[in-house]
């Protein structure tokens, strides 16, 4: 298997994204922390899941919007487990406001937990990785809101723009230590967050999509294996963006010449 013995910590991997990449890592040979905030229930049946893979979990709970709390996740990674090889960082929190109603307390939430939880988390990370004189590889969750304007998320926007720029210079630091760090940039994806927003999320978004359908949370899982594996042991620094072709697309008006060729097909 592709991590076979590796120990992978994946932060907000309670439900969503978060679980099935914490499955998935399990099911190419990882042993798994599973971190969760909140939804205990939704982490321990992470963790079932794992353990069903044959591999070891184990749920920690922290808010890494708070500095020595994703600092205390990574030091129980390793006191747990001996050592830290993967981290995926995936926790983060949305903020759907006009930007003349984003307070402090909402700017903060969001950039506390998505872009400076993602530093502290690396930080610590790398840290041991460096100790173990082994390598390692730091895989961050961006999003399409890290390139593009996305109405309604001014703080989110920022926080995921600030997260790929992280990202690069990460890596730029840390490649002497042989420690990659990229970063996926999911597009849109039916999890149950999206799905209370707009019950019909994939109708709502397939006409965007040249692939036309939204994607699945085990969209984002192949990339974060490949990424996380020896098969990419030369890549870093990279953005990718998993989001079947609809960051490479720019909004047009749609034309009569265009009707009339669609109309042709």
């Amino acid at each position: 298997m592709r991590l076979d013995n590796k120990i992978a910590v994946v932060t907000g991997a309670s439900k969503g994204i978060g679980a099935a990449i914490a499955t998935g890592l399990a099911s190419e040979g990882a042993d798994v922390v599973v971190n969760y905030n909140s939804d205990i229930a939704g982490a321990n049946k992470t963790v079932e899941k794992i353990e069903e893979t044959g591999r070891k979990a184990v749920a920690i709970k922290a808010d890494i919007s708070h500095w020595e709390n994703a600092a205390a996740l990574v030091q129980n990674t390793v006191e747990h487990f001996g050592r830290i090889d993967i981290l995926v960082n995936n926790a983060a929190v949305p903020c759907w406001k006009p930007i003349f109603e984003v307070d402090e307390k909402l700017w903060n939430s969001v950039i506390d937990t998505n872009l400076k939880g993602t530093f502290v988390c690396s930080l610590e990370a790398a840290k041991h990785m460096r100790e173990q004189n082994s390598g390692g590889s730091i895989i961050n969750i961006g999003s399409g809101a890290s390139t593009h304007a996305l109405r309604y998320l001014a703080p989110y926007c920022a926080s995921k723009g600030g997260i790929s720029m992280l990202t690069k210079e990460m890596a730029m630091e840390l490649g002497e230590h042989t420690i990659r760090v990229n970063c996926i940039c999911p597009g849109s994806i039916i999890v149950d967050r999206n799905l209370k927003d707009d019950p019909d999320y994939n109708e709502t978004w397939k006409p965007f999509v040249p692939l036309r359908r939204v994607g699945l949370v085990q969209d984002i899982v192949g990339p974060v294996l490949f990424l996380a594996s020896d098969e990419a042991a030369y890549v870093t620094g990279q953005i990718f963006d998993v989001d079947g072709g609809w960051l490479a697309c720019a909004p047009q008006p749609v034309h009569e010449h265009v009707i009339a060729t669609k109309a042709k097909v």
